[in-house]
Parts: structure tokens; sequence; C-alpha cells
């Protein structure tokens, strides 16, 4: 199961047929080339920011430390294949998209058929819990990690 964001156009109103899909997840095409992975999906300042650091890193290693410098390549990749759903999601964001929510579901067309179903989980509408202390605790973790443990 993948987590897939949702989001409506500018100005929608409730369930619209225009809302957008968006995996979140790692991008394996990202790793390879990130600077056409990110011009695919409009973001041009990442994208060109992209390819001129790799293009110093390829010109900066010397010539006998070419692995060094597709190694580097090859990280920076793998941040963007990491974080490029997250830097989609600003892009639309900042385009006046509205967040409606996340759905869990097997492909896009499942996520579809959720998202119209009303089954979405929007941050803003769920309630509080409250954990075995009787403090309130955010719906979107999960209970105790290993940060909120208390040495004694």
């Amino acid at each position: 199961m993948r987590r897939y964001r949702i989001f409506e156009p500018p100005g929608a109103e409730g369930r619209t047929e225009g809302a957008r899909f968006l995996r979140d997840g790692f991008r394996p095409f990202a790793v390879v080339l990130p600077s056409l992975w990110l011009l695919g999906h409009c973001l041009y300042l990442p994208a060109v920011a992209v390819f001129l650091v790799d293009i110093l890193v390829m010109v900066a290693a010397p010539g006998d430390d070419l692995p060094a410098a597709a190694l580097l390549s090859l990280l920076l990749g793998l941040g963007v294949a990491l974080e490029g759903s997250s830097l989609v999601a600003r892009r639309l964001m900042r385009l006046g998209w509205r967040d409606a929510g996340a759905v869990w579901a097997r492909d896009a067309i499942d996520a579809e058929l959720l998202y119209f179903a009303g089954e979405t989980s929007d941050v803003t509408q769920q309630e509080t819990l409250v954990d075995r202390s009787g403090g309130s605790r955010s719906p979107l973790r999960p209970g105790q990690s290993l940060f909120d443990l208390r040495s004694a």
C-alpha cells in the first residue's frame, strides 16, 4: 500500500474531478536523471540547481577520482528521489492548490475511488486522541517513540 496525497485545484469546493493524486515515496527514475525528473514535474529552479551541482561535481573531480564524483552525483539523485514528491507538493501549495488529505491505496485508481468515497484522512478534521496517561496526542503519531521515553 502506498500513501497518496490529494490536492484540489484553487477555488474548488468539495470533491472535484480536477483533484491531483501525488504518490509519496521513492522515485527510481529520479536517482538516475534527477534534473530531467524535476523538469518533468515543472520544478525548473531545483532542476537547474541540481544540474549545476552535478556539473560542478564532475568538473571539480580530478581525473583519477571519477568514482567519487559519480558517487556524489548518485547521492544527489538519491536526495531528489526521496524528497521529490515533497518538492512537487510544495509547488502545488504555492500555486494555490489545497491539500485535501491523504489515502492509503494500492495505486492511483484506488486512491481516486477512496477520495470520491470520502475515505481521506484530513488532518484538520481529525480530533485529538487521548493516550494511556490521560494526555492528548496528535492523531498522526501512533504513540510513544524512542525520543518520547524518559529515563528513570
